[in-house]
């Protein structure tokens, strides 16, 4: 799809003579691209509000942990593995606190890593291991299961799929992002509201 950037749309806008818009971001936390969306120029004498990412408040933290609540409860078994981008921003901290609200509503099994920076896969595959798991399910925390789905967690070489099996766990994927769960894009939506 060609898609337009937010300030090709802004403009837009402005020429139609619309002279407030809302800029809702799909982002999952307040990392870099956040920002950058945040500061882009906008039209001379234009109004922008800002509906904020998935995980901006603890209310969303709570929501969003019970929104993913259909990949829980698992077998005795097994560890519910959520695996999301990953950041160098200050906004990395944001996983290991989605897993501790994640815990406290279900339980000891689930842990969240990311692909780029911390925690990666060796830190989880080793709480994983650890904590005496045979199987895990795979679950994509990201907006949608793309490019990072197919190579960084299924794909044949390096994958998180890959890391668990050699290690003798079993592994079962989700093969769908957030943006597929109801209760996630209600939190979306509630942000519009705010930015309004």
């Amino acid at each position: 799809a060609d898609l337009k950037h937010p300030g090709e749309v802004l403009e837009e806008l402005a020429a139609q003579g619309y002279k407030w818009a809302v800029i809702q971001s799909m982002h999952l936390i307040c990392g870099h691209e956040f920002d950058r969306l945040v500061s882009q120029e906008r039209p001379s004498g234009f109004r922008t509000s800002m509906g904020l990412p998935l995980l901006s408040s603890a209310d969303d933290y709570v929501a969003a942990a019970k929104a993913v609540a259909r990949f829980v409860p698992l077998e005795q078994d097994m560890a519910a593995v959520f695996v999301g981008h990953g950041t160098d921003h200050p906004a990395w901290a944001s996983y290991p606190a989605f897993e501790s609200i994640l815990r406290r509503f279900h339980g000891p099994s689930i842990f969240a890593g990311v692909v780029e920076g911390y925690p990666d896969i060796d830190i989880i595959l080793e709480r994983v291991v650890a904590a005496g798991f045979e199987k895990v399910r795979l679950i994509p925390f990201m907006l949608v299961a793309g490019t990072h789905f197919r190579e960084d967690l299924t794909g044949e070489d390096d994958s998180w799929q890959k890391s668990f099996e050699d290690r003798g766990i079993a592994v079962e994927v989700t093969d769908y992002g957030m943006g597929h769960i109801d209760m996630i894009t209600k939190i979306y939506c509630s942000h519009i509201k705010a930015a309004l």
